[in-house]
């Protein structure tokens, strides 16, 4: 049987569960954002101690990002997955009863445990179910549920908030996930094991292969370039906007919608592109160089606000479109004795790096009287992922070797 654009039916079972799941892991993500003003007030701390919880929250999802790909290769992604959904989801849902920062710290080192089987599990699960000829379009709407997670996070829970409470708002999300947990349990036959590797491809010999792949060690400063460049947007354009062009919040906040709806219309784009085209690599380069000439563009100061939000929201284009291709790039870089889930859990990991260092350093240009700043070290870690993809195309074998799923 197949389904529409001639996908076979199981696929888009399944990859609409995964996207699912990774939509959901978004929304986890930024769903305390918009609320750290009330958990201060009612936990009596300050906006160092939510710093901290932040950091703790994705410490925990990088630091068990490559353990979670081993335990993939062993149990199968299937099963890391709808655990980890569970955990993360639970997590979140207690945040809701918290009354101590130190609840809180728990709480967040639970969900970043949660977070981090996300990643390895999805990409095992997708790259052993897809044909190779729809797996750029099939990596594109995964980042797709991510994206829509990220975008969807800050109003959903604000509404939530404002109908009921932040409390109820956490909760209400938890549960959500929960019962995309049950639900994918009780569809685990549709989903399959999830690629879990061979034996002879497990143990130690995993560790020392990813430390001596080029490929795999240069994907790893690639995401933490991109991962801290997009930080600084994420984080504090909004911020450093306001004090640039003396404008409200609420005005600039419009600057990273754009960014994040642009980035976000341009990734199913990027997954055709990505089936299109031999050398993913050399678009990741192109469009992250272009991408950083226009984040310093968009961050001058000297451009009408208008035209600063299109040129942003252009950059943001560019990043969502090359999502895709980054996927299938990370995918080929997995190797005979390296697992499509270890690689992925390891490179992601420098993603988590990257919102770790990112947003410490921002906050700091901000306190230091330099907006601007913000725009320009954000261009600048993303020439620094740039250059990492110039150094691939250089190093790169002739020819691929085998993935193990």
């Amino acid at each position: 049987m197949q389904a529409t654009a001639g996908a076979p039916r199981r696929e888009v079972q399944v990859v609409g569960l995964v996207s699912f799941a990774h939509l959901l892991s978004h929304v986890y993500m930024f769903a305390l954002v918009p609320l750290y003003p009330q958990i201060t007030r009612t936990l009596g701390i300050g906006f160092t101690e939510i710093g901290i919880a932040a950091t703790v929250l994705a410490a925990f999802t990088g630091g068990f990002q490559t353990p979670m790909g081993l335990l993939v290769d062993r149990i199968g992604g299937r099963n890391v997955l709808i655990g980890g959904l569970l955990v993360n989801a639970v997590a979140i849902a207690l945040v809701g009863f918290v009354t101590s920062f130190w609840q809180l710290l728990g709480l967040m080192a639970l969900a970043g445990l949660g977070a981090s089987v996300f990643h390895p599990a999805d990409y095992s699960i997708l790259s052993a179910m897809a044909e190779e000829k729809r797996l750029g379009r099939v990596f594109s709407m995964h980042t797709m549920g991510g994206q829509i997670g990220s975008a969807s996070a800050v109003p959903v829970i604000v509404a939530l908030e404002f109908l009921l409470d932040w409390r109820a708002a956490l909760i209400i999300v938890g549960v959500v996930g929960v019962v995309l947990a049950l639900v994918m349990l009780a569809c685990s036959r549709v989903i399959g094991a999830g690629g879990h590797a061979k034996k002879k491809n497990k143990g130690p010999s995993a560790w020392r292969r990813l430390a001596t792949s080029p490929s795999v060690m240069l994907f790893f400063v690639f995401y933490v370039g991109s991962s801290a460049g997009n930080a600084g947007i994420i984080h504090f354009s909004v911020t450093a906007y306001s004090t640039m062009y003396d404008l409200p919040v609420v005005v600039t906040a419009i600057a990273l919608t754009v960014y994040q709806v642009m980035n976000m219309l341009l990734v199913l784009p990027g997954g055709m592109l990505a089936d299109r085209v031999k050398n993913t690599e050399m678009v990741l380069g192109v469009c992250f160089g272009a991408g950083a000439v226009l984040v310093v563009i968009a961050g001058l100061g000297t451009l009408p606000f208008w035209l600063a939000v299109c040129v942003l929201g252009t950059a943001g284009a560019l990043r969502g479109l090359v999502n895709a291709s980054r996927d299938v790039s990370v995918r080929h870089a997995a190797g005979e004795g390296i697992s499509v889930a270890t690689v992925f859990a390891f490179v992601s990991t420098g993603f988590s790096l990257g919102q770790m260092m990112g947003p410490t350093l921002y906050g700091w240009l901000i306190d230091t009287g330099s907006p601007q700043s913000v725009f320009w070290v954000s261009a600048g870690f993303s020439v620094m992922s740039l250059v990492a993809m110039l150094i691939g195309q250089l190093v790169k074998p002739r020819t691929a070797g085998a993935v193990a799923e």
